[in-house]
């Protein structure tokens, strides 16, 4: 729990949200959206083309849990 919002210490939070679980549980709502954030999973070619098969497992991980989370 925020404590700025519970005990009305604060106007206004800035929160990085990815569910918006917290805005909902301190019964929040978004006024504006500052910015838009992205992850990269970065690899260096050599240690790819080297690789027997565990970034390779990797990368099908973090693919997976993209799409995962991108379909309704």
């Amino acid at each position: 729990m925020e404590l700025g919002p519970l005990t009305g210490m604060s106007e206004a939070i800035v929160d990085l949200v990815a569910t918006g679980r917290t805005l909902q549980e301190n019964e929040l709502v978004p006024i504006e959206d500052l910015f838009f954030s992205t992850a990269r999973l970065v690899g260096n070619p050599l240690a790819l083309r080297m690789d027997r098969g565990h970034l390779q497992e990797l990368v099908e991980a973090v693919r997976q849990g993209t799409q995962a989370r991108s379909q309704p």
